[in-house]
């Protein structure tokens, strides 16, 4: 074989292989890509999911209040209706999923909330009815405001994004704004973050934005694994009625809206052990207690 016949063939084989390398390297990137899109729908989707339970929740209990008030309405409310109110026309098609996820989550986690069919101008209709707590549970509901109330649900693959590649968190529903009294109220709600994450000793900063809407606090951890581990402590949690959620936030946003935060280190820790927004917890769990003794 002559040497231009050698080099041919060689040159042949080389093409080939980077060819096949380069579209090894395409797939990779490809299924690489897909899955963070699929895993930034799912984070979207779950937490659209969330947003929706809380405004389902805050319909039933102000519909609830107004039948305390008017006894001609009706103490229930037909799904689809609640649903027309929340979503436009234009969005169902889209927020479908949503909805469906929602609905699912109401009937396997909320105790407060009762499905039941009813017959509505001559048709069948599967209703919400929000059940008014016990007179122990307003027992319970006499204790001060401000503190957790238990978890709304169990974390799982669905509900629990991957480990965290940023030690910054974003955290909804800590509070209204609207409701909110005094001037030093977000001192109440940062004492209750480091209260829930008390064993966790990475967090270095936390915002409250008092004019969130959302009611948004923004916590800043030492590194992405204490991040990690606040997330679990606080994602699905009832606080002061609300359903926390949490969303995980790139670290340089996070500096761009609180430079002061990017020399920050020290750990935060309570201000006190008497550990006052977890006393709900606490008497939950001795009334089980003295429940299994006896």
């Amino acid at each position: 074989m002559t040497l231009t016949c050698r080099f041919r063939r060689a040159f042949i084989t080389a093409t080939c292989r980077s060819f096949i390398l380069l579209i090894g390297i395409g797939m990779i990137w490809a299924v690489i890509k897909y899955m963070k899109y699929r895993w930034y729908k799912e984070e979207e989707e779950t937490r659209q999911m969330y947003d929706m339970i809380v405004k389902i929740i805050d319909i039933l209990r102000s519909h609830n209040e107004a039948c305390q008030e008017n006894k001609e309405l009706q103490p229930y409310m037909p799904i689809p209706h609640v649903r027309d109110s929340l979503i436009a026309p234009k969005d169902r098609k889209k927020m479908e999923k949503v909805w469906k996820r929602s609905v699912d989550f109401l009937a396997a986690n909320e105790s407060r909330v009762r499905t039941e069919t009813r017959r509505i101008g001559g048709a069948d209709f599967l209703v919400w009815k929000w059940i008014q707590p016990s007179a122990s549970c307003d027992k319970m509901l006499i204790m001060p405001s401000k503190v957790w109330q238990g978890q709304a649900f169990h974390l799982d693959r669905r509900n629990s994004p991957p480990n965290s590649l940023t030690p910054c968190l974003k955290i909804r529903n800590m509070f209204d704004p609207v409701m909110e009294i005094g001037d030093h109220w977000h001192l109440a709600i940062q004492e209750a973050i480091l209260e829930k994450c008390n064993d966790n000793e990475g967090i270095v900063h936390i915002a409250v934005d008092k004019n969130s809407r959302e009611g948004c606090v923004y916590v800043k951890c030492l590194s992405p694994e204490y991040a990690g581990k606040a997330f679990k402590a606080l994602h699905g949690s009832w606080f002061d009625g609300k359903l926390v959620t949490v969303k995980y936030l790139r670290l340089d946003r996070y500096h761009h809206r609180f430079p002061q935060a990017i020399a920050c280190s020290a750990p935060l820790k309570p201000s006190n052990t008497h550990m006052n927004s977890m006393s709900h917890l606490r008497l939950r769990t001795g009334t089980a207690n003295n429940q299994g003794n006896s």
